[in-house]
């Protein structure tokens, strides 16, 4: 059984204040968005959300209203993702021997993909949605070029991350106080030195990070 923990938390610094999960993206919200592609996974068990403090009621209401009903709870966030990750994983029901983490701001992801990594996290222990990097990538010192990574064996890190639930507590446990400063969950299995398998995403599965990228959004819906 997979556990669903959506992180719907954030500053919206680069947002212009905006709150980016309740956001319309054609309609509906942006964090419901997100939830549904969940929701229609016959993988996963169960939907967490982790949203900022005192605003719990509000997103319960809104995953009511559009019938996402695989949610077992709504966790009040901490003030870094790692934070936001453990009260969300507090919530996960016993049963559960899997979680999937993703980001709230991801709302374009298809279920086709949520099920190709939850199927990869049960083969190899863990496993992230990630994209071919297509850029050239620059790694800098003092200003300057220092290097040009091949950029074949570069891949985006993306969610869901998903993970066995025991080897993922277990690496919390290992790394302790240095696991709050991570900004990407798999990180904490490779610290460990834990295999952490990548799945190429197959459709647009970009981050709503700034104004615009609401209509670059909306614009992939209407090709699909």
């Amino acid at each position: 059984m997979f556990s669903a923990l959506i992180l719907a938390g954030g500053s919206a610094s680069r947002m212009n204040g905006i709150n980016k999960q309740l956001t319309l993206l054609d309609g509906v919200p942006v964090v419901i968005r997100s939830a549904l592609a969940f929701q229609r996974s016959a993988k996963v068990s169960e939907i967490i959300l982790a949203v900022p403090a005192g605003q719990e009621e509000r997103y319960r209401s809104l995953c009511q209203q559009y019938g996402v009903d695989k949610l077992r709870a709504v966790a009040a966030g901490g003030s870094t993702r790692a934070l936001s990750v453990k009260k969300a994983l507090e919530q996960v029901s016993p049963e559960c021997g899997y979680i999937a983490i993703h980001d709230g701001a991801r709302p374009l992801i298809p279920t086709g993909d949520i099920d190709r990594v939850l199927s990869d996290a049960v083969e190899f222990g863990g496993a992230i949605a990630a994209a071919p990097v297509t850029d050239t990538i620059k790694q800098c010192s003092g200003g300057s070029v220092a290097s040009t990574p091949d950029r074949s064996a570069l891949f985006a890190a993306q969610t869901p991350q998903a993970f066995q639930k025991a080897l993922y507590l277990s690496c919390l446990e290992r790394l302790g106080d240095r696991a709050e400063s991570l900004t990407d969950d798999s990180a904490l299995l490779e610290l460990c030195g834990e295999q952490v398998h990548i799945t190429p995403v197959t459709a647009c599965n970009m981050k709503i990070t700034r104004p615009q990228d609401i209509a670059i959004a909306e614009a992939v819906l209407r090709q699909k």
